[in-house]
């Protein structure tokens, strides 16, 4: 009976063992995009693959960004962890319920588009956008708009999160960082068409060109500014 009960073990965790392994995968591809800043005048690459495993007969699609050394880190995961920072924060509860649905949760329309601009460390921007009720008998799509290309979906809100360097220009964005654990919180405003983030951690200065703001990650931003305006209080 004892040598049954181990072979039935032996069994489950070779199953087990076999149930997590990939079988078949693409190689790793790089994809043409303008990533977030990783650092001063680096952008995040973008790696994609395919992979097929044992216990799912869909394939999965894997989407990494590259830090500065080159390490990869999982977008999905990178975006999953801004907006999380969000419904601890409670926002979710103050933007209406729609009629879209993930696993149960009953998604929100926020009155914003988000931008993620930068990763290591996260900074996310949102810019005020009306995008009306969501019940007045338009689709999730008709309220939202088509796909941008480079965005991603998320499971508490139908609004997309996108990514890059530029978004569109309002003169009052906000920001916030789950990394740096900074709630949404206003830029540093210079004029209507220079603004930034000011951290230790992280300069990003925002200049406007037409109908969008173009961000430059730089490590001594911050301190010119600051030079700047201490001149300006001197003379």
């Amino acid at each position: 009976m004892r040598r049954m009960g181990m072979m039935l073990a032996k069994v489950i965790a070779v199953i087990m063992a076999m149930s997590s392994c990939v079988y078949a995968e693409t190689r790793w591809e790089e994809a043409a995009i303008d990533g977030p800043w990783v650092a001063p005048d680096i952008h995040a690459r973008e790696l994609t693959r395919t992979s097929l495993h044992f216990y799912s007969p869909v394939a999965e699609h894997d989407t990494f960004w590259t830090t500065a050394k080159g390490a990869r880190k999982d977008a999905d995961k990178i975006i999953d962890s801004t907006m999380r920072y969000l419904e601890k924060l409670g926002y979710f509860d103050r933007w209406p319920k729609t009629n879209g649905t993930y696993n149960d949760y009953v998604q929100r329309l926020a009155p914003f588009t988000f931008h993620i601009v930068a990763i290591d460390p996260t900074v996310v921007v949102m810019v005020p956008h009306d995008f009306g009720l969501p019940i007045d008998g338009r689709s999730n799509r008709e309220i939202v708009g088509e796909a941008p290309e480079q965005s991603a979906h998320c499971k508490y809100m139908i609004n997309y999160i996108e990514y890059g360097t530029s978004l569109p220009y309002h003169p009052e964005i906000i920001w916030f960082s789950p990394d740096l654990r900074i709630p949404p919180t206003p830029l540093s405003r210079y004029s209507d068409s220079e603004q930034s983030i000011d951290h230790k951690k992280v300069h990003l200065v925002f200049t406007r060109d037409g109908d969008r703001w173009v961000t430059k990650r730089t490590p001594n931003a911050s301190a010119d500014k600051r030079e700047q305006a201490s001149s300006v209080t001197n003379n």
